[in-house]
């Protein structure tokens, strides 16, 4: 750390997490949001610990426990707040963090404002998600290790480190390089406290308890090796890296751009930072494409700290500016041309533009004097309810992981029909198989035996729905579909 803090940076730091938790409050989710987001809350309503399951992300369980027992009230509500939260922390960290690095004042405000409209911060800030802690854990942990570092700093920066690679692993990406150029070869004294702060993860080496959400009991070299083969592929590389770079275009926009190409001029990032984010660019051209609007929150957050991006006062502000009517005029002209789809996959009542390519999960408050703000409303909770209009008493709901999570946390958290038996992964289990459409009829197969059975959704490639009603009776329902056993021939 290069430079002392003065009452000037802490004004400006608490300015930007002010100006950044009004923005993400006023646009975050309130209701519930499908798939990770969901299991995220269920996790942490569960008590979900400890896990060495990368997916389980067991550092944000830990931390979504306190907070929800801390804020009370609706708990899917309060784990999208979390986020909201630990954003705005980001803004203000990240400021210090750049002025106690040697930044100037004019740097450190552009990388914020970068940064806090940036779309995947923004959007990670507006629903339960696990990147805003573990970035906000990572700054701390740096400013913790300024000048004097006394051996209680750097225990307390490697609870934050560790704590932050339990809540995403991809944390190592920024930790690494902070942590080099704050320490340089002394960095291994945090080395202690990391390994208490990595806890919710390795305590699961005596025994973990089963997924509340999918039943099953993960964690190991299995279940790692699983992850990197489902959401890493080679054959990705070279779609992944036009999607990548396309996101982080429209992600700092305009005059992002035109500071980062102004910056050339200021000499390359060290060598260590290159290494690093070098490596992440490459991971994530051929990571899955559905999850790039939120991983590149890493190489955004890593860019602004490496790269000395410099704007005038003036077009910070419309930078600001630039980037939300962006958010909002993309996604709108790519519904009105009929491509709101994206050719990703469809869940009931979400336009896949606004939800994938503008970060506001909720506008309530307009949507009586404003009819397109439902357009904002990720679907998950309308869908729930027209589910359970149409299931019978007692039902088995073969669902998949998108559209069970947010099933299994109403459950969970509002005590909607708790008599459905929701197979969260049942889908996803099939899909994994052989041959998914015999899988799947298996699965179905099983359910009736049991009572009436639901198909969470209609959606072909997942549902196979032209091979199960070659064998059952499928009747389409308001969402989802009914399924029951054809008539034998010949019976009465």
């Amino acid at each position: 750390m290069a430079e002392s803090l003065g009452r000037a940076d802490a004004r400006a730091a608490v300015s930007w997490s002010a100006a950044a938790l009004l923005l993400y409050l006023a646009t975050a989710a309130r209701g519930l949001v499908w798939a990770d987001s969901s299991k995220l809350t269920l996790y942490a309503l569960a008590s979900y610990l400890p896990t060495l399951n990368p997916g389980d992300h067991a550092g944000w369980t830990l931390i979504a426990e306190g907070w929800l027992r801390l804020a009370g009230g609706d708990p899917v509500t309060a784990a999208h707040r979390l986020s909201a939260v630990a954003g705005a922390a980001v803004a203000g960290l990240l400021f210090l963090v750049l002025r106690a690095r040697g930044a100037g004042p004019e740097r450190a405000h552009t990388a914020v404002a970068v940064v806090t409209v940036a779309l995947p911060v923004w959007w990670a800030a507006t629903v339960a998600e696990t990147y805003m802690p573990a970035v906000a854990l990572t700054l701390a942990a740096v400013l913790l290790l300024r000048p004097p570092t006394r051996g209680w700093r750097w225990v307390m920066a490697g609870i934050a480190c560790g704590l932050a690679l339990a809540c995403h692993a991809m944390a190592v990406v920024l930790a690494a390089p902070l942590l080099w150029e704050a320490e340089g070869r002394r960095w291994w004294r945090v080395v202690p406290g990391a390994v208490v702060g990595t806890a919710p993860m390795w305590l699961a080496v005596w025994g973990g308890p089963v997924d509340p959400l999918t039943g099953f009991a993960a964690g190991g070299g299995a279940t790692w090796r699983w992850h990197w083969e489902a959401f890493v592929a080679a054959a990705r590389v070279p779609r992944g890296a036009a999607v990548l770079t396309a996101i982080v275009l429209y992600g700092v926009g305009v005059l992002g751009v035109k500071a980062l190409w102004n910056a050339r001029r200021e000499g390359r990032a060290g060598a260590v930072w290159a290494a690093s984010l070098g490596l992440l660019t490459v991971m994530l051209t051929a990571y899955a494409p559905y999850r790039l609007h939120l991983m590149t929150t890493f190489l955004v957050v890593g860019i602004a700290l490496a790269v000395p991006m410099r704007l005038g006062p003036a077009a910070r502000l419309a930078h600001l500016a630039s980037q939300a009517a962006l958010y909002l005029a993309v996604p709108a002209v790519v519904t009105l041309a009929g491509k709101q789809d994206l050719g990703v996959r469809v869940l009931p009542g979400r336009n896949n533009a606004f939800y994938f390519l503008c970060p506001v999960k909720d506008v309530g408050w307009a949507r009586e004097l404003w009819k397109p703000a439902s357009l904002f409303d990720p679907g998950a909770d309308l869908y729930v309810g027209t589910l359970g209009a149409c299931a019978p008493p007692s039902a088995v709901v073969v669902s998949d992981f998108n559209a069970g999570a947010p099933l299994r946390l109403a459950q969970r958290a509002r005590g909607w029909r708790r008599d459905l038996d929701v197979h969260a992964v049942a889908v996803d289990v099939a899909l994994a198989s052989p041959d998914p459409a015999a899988a799947l009829e298996a699965e179905i197969g099983r359910a009736l035996a049991r009572g009436p059975v639901v198909l969470a959704d209609t959606y072909r490639p997942y549902y196979r729905l032209d091979a199960i009603a070659a064998r059952f009776t499928v009747s389409p329902c308001r969402a989802g579909a009914l399924v029951s056993a054809r008539p034998e021939r010949g019976g009465s």
